[in-house]
């Protein structure tokens, strides 16, 4: 039997009918800064400005090449930044260590996608502020299909900064018992197949088989990987005759993200008044 496809395009529709009704009247812009040789930022960018008319905001792209040195790389970052005109910025990620100071030059006020050290302080402590897009969206996506987390095993593989972590935080405000795994984990497919919920954000295409799940496991794919071409999640396709739900790459978390992100736009925008 098939899995359930839990489809994005349902769950960012409604998100962007809410977002339409918050903002009102009000205009606001996005601006992402990035780097021109990265192929899946250009892809994230591209998309953001392909649907931000549709939550009815503006977004402006900034495009750098790697041989922009750190220091002007920041200053961008920060003359972006101050520009009134600007709701929310969103830096790429992850940064190599030369670049990664850029995210200090980034408003928390402005913060929309959390990358800012007080902007995690505020997610760690459980406090009010702009939670990163793609955690974010997975909780979204559950949200929309009914998948409580109170009480459930919530295996995450994945550690890094961008979504495996702070997922993992959000997981637990949920009441959620998280454990984080990763590539290196030993008997990674056992513990796996303990989950209730299975959230793979690792960017290995394939990664997550058959061995790793149970017919009783909804499966969240958040990878995304480029293979001969086309984009893939970590989840191989066996996995979805096996398991109860799946989100599907693409088009399972990536337009909630989207949507989330302009989610936290609109907050940012009503709270600049």
């Amino acid at each position: 039997m098939s899995a359930k496809l839990l489809l994005g395009k349902p769950v960012a529709d409604s998100i962007s009918e809410k977002v339409i009704a918050a903002r009102g009247s009000r205009h606001g812009t996005l601006c992402t800064i990035g780097f021109v040789e990265s192929e899946a930022w250009l892809q994230y960018s591209n998309s953001l400005k392909k649907s931000a008319s549709n939550f009815g905001f503006e977004c402006n792209e900034v495009l750098v090449t790697a041989t922009l040195i750190p220091e002007l790389f920041c200053e961008t970052v920060e003359d972006m930044c101050r520009h009134a005109d600007v709701t929310g910025v969103i830096v790429q990620q992850p940064l190599s260590k030369d670049y990664a100071n850029a995210v200090n030059f980034v408003p928390v006020d402005k913060d929309v996608d959390c990358i800012n050290p007080l902007s995690i302080a505020k997610l760690y402590k459980g406090g009010d502020g702009l939670y990163p897009a793609t955690p974010l969206a997975v909780l979204r996506l559950l949200d929309f299909y009914n998948i409580d987390l109170q009480g459930k095993h919530v295996v995450i593989v994945g550690r890094g900064n961008a979504v495996g972590k702070p997922l993992a935080l959000m997981a637990l405000q949920r009441n959620a018992t998280v454990t984080v795994c990763h590539t290196k984990t030993v008997d990674l497919p056992a513990i796996c197949r303990n989950a209730d919920v299975l959230i793979s954000a690792c960017g290995v295409a394939g990664l997550i088989t058959k061995d790793f799940v149970t017919s009783n496991t909804v499966v969240i794919d958040v990878g995304l990987s480029f293979v001969n071409g086309k984009t893939c999640g970590d989840v191989a396709k066996e996995v979805y005759d096996v398991v109860a739900a799946v989100s599907p790459v693409p088009g399972g978390v990536g337009p909630v993200t989207r949507a989330t992100l302009f989610e936290n736009l609109c907050k940012a925008l009503n709270n600049q008044k």
